[in-house]
């Protein structure tokens, strides 16, 4: 009887320290967040703008900025030189402030390489309507590599057909447009490419 009650005794104790360990806060149970110099470059601007130890030679334009219900997006053609190799990388530089967003300003690098097919898909995101799928509510979404985000979706609740652009890696903040400051930031993104183009 005594073995029976020992081993009942120990069964009884490794179910309720099992439990007692899948019952600690989430928060010990979530992976350790990772840190962000261990991430690799997503494209040339980012490889350029993380390098240490390398003078870097940074030129800069500012093309606008649009202000929307609930923030505001900034514009900037950009140049980056490494001075010790000679080589350069260029683009936009699209810098997102977000009312309850997260604090300060979250900038996405979009390469030079990448702002036709930005724009492309920006052309046909604002064109979108009810004809491109044959449920009732849609959304169009297009991502850089920089994650840098352009969304257009028919809201639920009015049936307007809307816009938002949403940027950063480890923190986002999404802005909420209309279709028309879609199209103003469009032109932006192209100005910024056409004063690239400029030698």
């Amino acid at each position: 009887m005594k073995l029976q009650r020992l081993v009942l005794f120990a069964i009884v104790s490794l179910i309720v320290a099992g439990n007692a360990q899948a019952q600690r806060p989430r928060r010990d149970r979530l992976p350790a967040p990772r840190d962000p110099q261990f991430y690799e470059p997503r494209n040339k601007l980012e490889d350029f703008d993380g390098r240490v130890e390398t003078l870097l030679i940074r030129g800069r334009h500012f093309v606008g900025t649009i202000r929307v219900q609930n923030g505001f997006a900034r514009v900037e053609a950009t140049e980056i030189r490494d001075s010790a190799t000679g080589t350069t990388a260029s683009g936009a530089v699209i810098t997102i402030v977000a009312d309850g967003g997260p604090a300060g300003e979250i900038r996405s690098l979009i390469d030079y390489d990448e702002i036709d097919a930005l724009l492309k898909a920006m052309d046909t995101a604002s064109k979108a309507g009810d004809s491109i799928t044959r449920l009732s509510h849609f959304e169009v979404r297009y991502r850089t590599k920089g994650d840098f985000e352009i969304m257009v979706f028919k809201q639920l609740e009015n049936n307007v057909v809307a816009a938002a652009v949403e940027g950063g890696f480890f923190d986002r903040s999404r802005l909420y447009l209309s279709i028309d400051d879609l199209v103003k930031l469009r032109w932006m993104i192209a100005q910024a490419k056409e004063r690239l183009d400029q030698k």
